[in-house]
């Protein structure tokens, strides 16, 4: 027996809220039924390759925040994504009023940045420092 597919599915608070986030931070667009949303409070969302389900739910206490997720030891679960150009993508948070982490490279040799979405999730985004090397003086 092989699994052969992950989606995940994220609780949220608000699911306009949510959905507006995924839609304008990282290009995901829905891919289920859109009646879903107001009937059952629930979405499948794709981008590239990467799907995520975002179901609202009535948690307490509240979302959970987090400044730096890097330096953040209480976390349950990172989602980490592969974008095909990292600093393109950091480019356009900072553009589009988003709040990430520094772009960094890491001692493992990735080229990153760590995002918190509308619920507190963390979503870390990374490349091979040597596939996303710039010259000298860019981000």
């Amino acid at each position: 027996m092989q699994l052969k597919h992950l989606v995940p599915m994220l609780n949220v608070s608000n699911i306009e809220s949510s959905l507006d986030f995924y839609q304008n931070a990282l290009g995901f667009e829905v891919i289920s039924d859109p009646a879903a949303v107001s009937e059952w409070r629930w979405t499948t969302i794709r981008s590239g390759h990467t799907e995520l389900m975002l179901s609202e739910s009535r948690r307490e206490p509240g979302p959970r925040k987090v400044e730096d997720p890097h330096e953040d030891t209480d976390w349950p679960v990172i989602f980490y994504f592969y974008p095909d150009d990292v600093v393109r993508l950091y480019s356009h948070m900072l553009a589009g009023g988003f709040k990430p982490t520094a772009l960094r490279v890491t001692h493992y040799g990735m080229r990153e940045f760590s995002l918190i979405d509308p619920d507190g999730h963390v979503l870390s985004f990374g490349q091979d420092a040597a596939a996303s090397a710039r010259p000298a003086g860019a981000v």
